[in-house]
């Protein structure tokens, strides 16, 4: 590890740091522009200038680009070096608008503290300054061309980084543009990280805009709540009201960026349709009053039906704390029914990662590292965005990226592509792992074959999948095939996209417990009388919604316990209002077991937004804050239990009584969180299905999870909503030439679920023989549970 000296300090850093890293480690600030720890060091700004004094670099030289080496001694105040950067800065500030009272960026913009880093107070040019028109980049990013210095950090992270095509630099010397050829929304699912990349005010964050001055925002680190990875944010509030979120930092998992919908989609919070209030039998109540008719009707229950009456579902939405006192309720009251979650399919296919994974367990770092990454059954930009954004990373050292699924998965990076139908997942995975491709054809054993070549040359190659079309035989085939394909010298890793921020936690927590469509069966026999959901919908979430909503109705009480706007909490005979995630403290534990803990970001509230129809201030005053009820999911739950009621206790005595989860009282936040040891448990065999005959004149539609439109959080987002597309189709050309539809064409698709009208796409790397419809949030393609394989046909619609 090299060892140098900077402006007397001592200092020894990992083998290939830069020197402006080895400063920032001793504290030393050196302004810089164009230097990004993800992106890398060009020298574009020449801003970081140092005076190398002794060894094998000499003179002034711009520090991000001159690795650390034994020997060096810098300085970084040298006369010539301060003086290089006083006139650098200077030119850079030659066309600004100096536009600070009115400029978003204001009071977290780096060129406001470089400028002064860099010693530059009084403007000598008084010439004409360069100016331009500035672009609709869409609902996200506002432009402010004329605040650019050039650094070049927007179109390195959109393009080198994140892959995006649709944006780029243009012009010379003292006229260059940043933007798109002709204005227009950004089509990048991560446009929204030039925002963060970006320096100065050039590019803010739209819907944000106006709003709040940076140093008046409350902040708190934090996990987003939209997917499994468990990417590191920082959200944002102020007068109750969440008004953004950005990235946070965490290397082991995102890095440094994050994508659109965990940007975005932080409007849950606010939606004015929340229940921030208890109810009892569809009236207000006190919370106190609340927990004692919970407590008093679930014992009544248990009185007369036994404890086996009653059921909990539990989320994986909800903190893992909250998850784990559920548990210890079910256990308290003797009941065997404990499901985390309604969707069955995930459920199981959640368990099964939980019990198998082990050490092949890999994260969103391992990923970019990778020389081999096997994608089979999952759709990183669905179903966990930022694991595409690392495959791009490893694709851009070198890493062979293949895809194995009957979708056209869309990827930031070339990959290698394998179409094949659903059903065929876990075949492909045990065939390779058996090394016995015989029952493929040749055409596709012409990808596999090289592909079997690669798993066994590769260095430190994953299989990564997803729940939803793997399922349970498909996760039992991915895990099995890790762990046959590896060697003492070269593990093969495996990841898995799961349902939610807490999945995993919660296939830890279920035991060998039925899944939930057993709890439906058990409801509709009359052997369940009452339900405890936990930040759960299962009028919407199972996998049969019209099968759960006529067995619930049988239902004695229904309790939930939420934050959102959901059926269960709307048709809830009581109901208990819990904190968003932004609200209060807790843990998830991400799809590949690591603990993770967030903090609040402020109280819970009706926006004054809201309660003072925009004015402030308000024009009216009260005793106690508008919408306050709410209180964190786990402080419900120790109530209801009659337990300690702090975070750190809690965590203690879980830890104590699981050894699992000894180090969850070590986790804290803005770190990368502890992996959890031990493992789960398989869940029963599942019963065998009934022989499936598809009649002659129909399709196999395969219902997925869109970028947008499929997540409910999300959904509940007016930023995204206004996003989410129409309801649509996917088809082959093939398919599409059989059943005489072209690209645009509205069609008229019809299952056992009704009929819906829809718009044709068609797609050459869909597999030929399936039908791709996405779940969309209010439309009538709601009911298209990913995962479910469905009969159907599709006619052309006829223009009257």
């Amino acid at each position: 590890m090299p060892k140098l000296i900077i402006d007397n300090l001592e200092v020894t850093v990992p083998e290939g740091t830069n020197v402006l890293e080895a400063a920032r480690k001793l504290d030393i600030v050196i302004p810089h522009f164009c230097y990004h720890k993800a992106l890398g060091a060009v020298g574009s700004c020449r801003l970081c200038a140092m005076m190398f004094l002794e060894g094998p670099v000499s003179g002034v030289q711009m520090a991000c680009m001159i690795p650390a080496q034994d020997g060096m001694v810098i300085a970084t105040n040298d006369p010539e070096a301060v003086e290089l950067r006083e006139h650098v800065i200077e030119w850079a500030m030659t066309n600004h608008p100096h536009d600070c009272p009115v400029c978003d960026e204001g009071g977290e913009c780096q060129l406001q503290e470089m400028t002064v880093a860099g010693g530059h107070a009084v403007r000598r040019y008084t010439g004409p300054k360069c100016t331009f028109t500035n672009q609709d980049l869409g609902p996200f990013v506002q432009q402010e061309m004329n605040r650019c210095i050039t650094c070049y950090r927007c179109v390195r992270t959109y393009r080198d980084y994140c892959g995006g095509e649709d944006y780029g630099v243009f012009g010379s010397r003292n006229r260059v543009f940043f933007g798109r050829v002709e204005e227009g929304p950004l089509e990048s699912f991560f446009a929204g990280n030039i925002i963060d990349a970006c320096p100065t005010g050039v590019l803010t964050n739209k819907p944000f805009r106006f709003k709040s001055r940076s140093w008046d925002l409350q902040e708190a680190p934090s996990i987003c709540p939209h997917c499994s990875l468990g990417c590191a944010v920082i959200p944002g509030g102020r007068y109750r009201e969440l008004q953004r979120i950005r990235a946070g930092v965490n290397e082991t998992t995102n890095g440094f960026f994050i994508c659109d919908r965990g940007r975005f989609g932080y409007d849950h919070v606010n939606h004015p349709e929340r229940p921030r209030e208890p109810r009892i039998d569809g009236q207000p109540a006190s919370m106190a009053e609340t927990l004692a008719a919970v407590r008093t009707r679930v014992q009544d229950l248990v009185q007369k039906h036994g404890p086996a009456a009653v059921a909990f579902l539990g989320s994986s939405r909800a903190s893992f704390e909250a998850n784990a006192l559920l548990r210890e309720w079910a256990t308290q009251v003797g009941s065997p029914h404990l499901v985390f979650e309604a969707h069955q399919g995930r459920d199981r296919a959640a368990r099964v990662l939980a019990a198998r994974l082990g050490e092949h367990a890999r994260s969103l770092e391992d990923v970019r590292q990778s020389d081999l990454i096997v994608l089979c059954g999952a759709d990183p930009l669905a179903e966990g965005p930022m694991l595409a954004l690392a495959i791009r990373q490893a694709a851009r050292n070198g890493a062979q990226v293949v895809v194995i699924d009957p979708r056209s998965v869309k990827l930031p990076c070339s990959a290698t592509r394998l179409p094949l139908a659903s059903g065929r997942l876990p075949e492909v995975l045990k065939a390779l792992s058996q090394k016995d491709l015989s029952a493929f054809s040749r055409q596709e054993r012409s990808v596999l074959d090289g592909l079997a070549a690669q798993l066994e040359s590769a260095r430190q190659p994953i299989l990564i999948g997803a729940a939803d079309l793997l399922a349970e035989a498909g996760v039992t085939a991915l895990c099995a095939a890790a762990t046959k394909l590896s060697t003492p010298e070269r593990p093969v890793g495996a990841m898995v996209l799961l349902s939610g921020p807490n999945s995993y936690g919660g296939a830890m927590l279920t035991g060998a417990a039925d899944d939930f469509d057993t709890v439906l069966d058990a409801i509709q026999e009359g052997r369940i009388h009452a339900l405890v959901c936990l930040s759960s919908d299962p009028f919407r979430e199972a996998m049969a919604p019209a099968r759960a909503q006529a067995a619930l109705g049988h239902l004695e009480l229904l309790v939930t316990i939420d934050s959102t706007p959901t059926l269960a909490a709307q048709r809830a005979d009581i109901f208990l209002p819990a904190r968003a995630s932004a609200e209060m403290a807790g843990s998830y534990v991400n799809n590949e077991g690591r603990m993770q803990a967030f903090l609040p970001v402020l109280n819970p509230g009706l926006p004054i937004s809201q309660t003072g129809a925009g004015n402030h201030p308000p024009r009216e005053f009260f005793l106690q804050t508008p919408g306050s009820e709410p209180e964190e999911d786990w402080l419900i739950l120790a109530q209801l239990l009659e337990s300690a009621s702090d975070l750190a206790t809690i965590r203690q005595r879980l830890a104590s009584s699981d050894q699992r989860f000894t180090e969850l009282p070590a986790i804290a936040p803005e770190t990368p969180g502890i992996r959890m040891s031990g493992s789960g448990q398989l869940p029963p065999a599942p019963p065998s299905e009934l022989p499936h005959c598809t009649p002659s004149d129909t399709l196999t539609l395969l219902a997925v999870s869109a970028p947008l439109g499929s997540h409910w959080l999300a959904h509940l987002s007016a930023p995204l909503a206004a996003q989410e597309p129409q309801p649509y189709v996917c088809l082959h050309p093939e398919q599409a030439k059989e059943l005489g539809l072209n690209a645009g064409d509205r069609a008229r698709l019809i299952t056992h679920l009704g009929h819906c009208h829809v718009v044709v796409k068609i797609d050459e790397m869909m597999v030929s023989g399936q039908v791709m419809a996405p779940q969309l949030m209010n439309t009538a393609l709601e009911g298209m549970l990913p995962g479910s394989v469905l009969d159907c046909r599709l006619e052309r619609e006829v223009q009257v």
